[in-house]
């Protein structure tokens, strides 16, 4: 019984970790900086100062000496067989195999879905200032990248869990300067992505692979020609 404690006791402290928010910060103004944080662990990926790496020396290639030449005798070619997927068609037809698909398809479909559901947008902040040349050709240019950004924001929200989002846009026309600003924050929560990989796993298993095995049996009279044939 205290080995079984001790199991479930772990079980339960890994299910708690993955449980645990796990997010990445972007922030762009002059420079890309991007930081991971988890639990009261933070990592710094982006920016990144490396070392200078010094010269490595080139080593010298050892001479290699010739290969004497052996005579290669030439296996046998062997019949080929059909695979799995060409008795399924065979067996099934189009319509088999357009089911098959579909399955596949919506299961795949199905755990992107809960994956993009299982991202969670703490913060998505855009700040745009736009310039050209002279006024009017910022007015223009004001105009097309508020009609490409709003839409674009709402479309996100709209698929996205977003908690706090803001997009600001404003023309320059004194100086004419481009500047882009973001700052976003995404979480997610690790158990979420592994239970959808795992929803998906059961549902190709069951929906695609058993059906699969099933229909693509050789039929009984090319199962006794190889017999006969060996």
């Amino acid at each position: 019984m205290t080995a079984l404690y001790i199991i479930l006791g772990i079980i339960a402290f890994i299910i708690i970790l993955l449980s645990v928010k796990f997010s990445v910060t972007v922030h762009y103004e002059d420079d890309v900086a991007v930081s991971v944080k988890w639990l009261f662990l933070k990592f710094n990926i982006l920016p990144k100062h490396d070392k200078e790496e010094k010269p490595k020396k080139e080593k010298k290639k050892k001479e290699e000496k010739p290969k004497e030449e052996s005579e290669v005798i030439p296996e046998p070619k062997k019949k080929k067989q059909d695979n799995m997927f060409v008795r399924f068609y065979r067996n099934r037809g189009v319509e088999g195999v357009v089911g098959l698909l579909k399955d596949a398809a919506n299961a795949v479909g199905g755990m992107f879905r809960r994956i993009g559901r299982a991202f969670l947008f703490e913060e998505l902040i855009i700040s745009l200032t736009v310039g050209a040349g002279d006024s009017a050709e910022t007015a223009i240019k004001y105009g097309k990248t508020c009609s490409a950004a709003f839409p674009a924001m709402g479309l996100i929200v709209s698929n996205m869990r977003v908690k706090k989002y803001n997009i600001e846009i404003n023309p320059d026309f004194i100086y004419g300067k481009n500047v882009a600003k973001l700052h976003t924050s995404v979480s997610v929560r690790p158990i979420k992505l592994i239970n959808a990989v795992i929803i998906v796993a059961f549902e190709l298993l069951f929906k695609v692979v058993l059906k699969l095995l099933k229909h693509s049996k050789a039929p009984k009279a090319d199962v006794e020609k190889q017999i006969n044939t060996k």
